[in-house]
């Protein structure tokens, strides 16, 4: 159970980053709400998730998921540059996160 609540902690960081752009630096009161709440929820996540999980493997899966989860936002909605060292950068980051989960992270 605590791996999916630290999925889901990842997703909210996603999104609380994404409304970070969106709130334009903070003037936009919409997305700085959307960003402030997302943002709460995975704190709070990530910290139920800390109960079970080793903090080092928890912060690190959670940071990596969010950063490759707000990149392919920024890819396939933003137009962010998809150049192969950046795909094969986001790979990497995943492949490390599935490395930590395997060795009992």
């Amino acid at each position: 159970m605590s791996w999916f609540v630290l999925f889901a902690a990842s997703i909210f960081e996603c999104v609380g980053a994404v409304s970070l752009k969106a709130s334009d630096g903070l003037r936009r009161p919409r997305a700085t709400i959307v960003f402030m709440l997302a943002m709460s929820a995975s704190m709070g996540l990530l910290a139920m998730a800390t109960r079970e999980i080793p903090i080092g493997s928890a912060y690190a899966i959670w940071t990596g998921l969010g950063a490759v989860g707000t990149a392919a936002w920024g890819i396939s909605r933003l137009g962010e540059s998809a150049a192969a060292p950046r795909i094969v950068s986001l790979g990497l980051i995943v492949a490390g996160v599935v490395l930590i989960r395997l060795s009992g992270g």
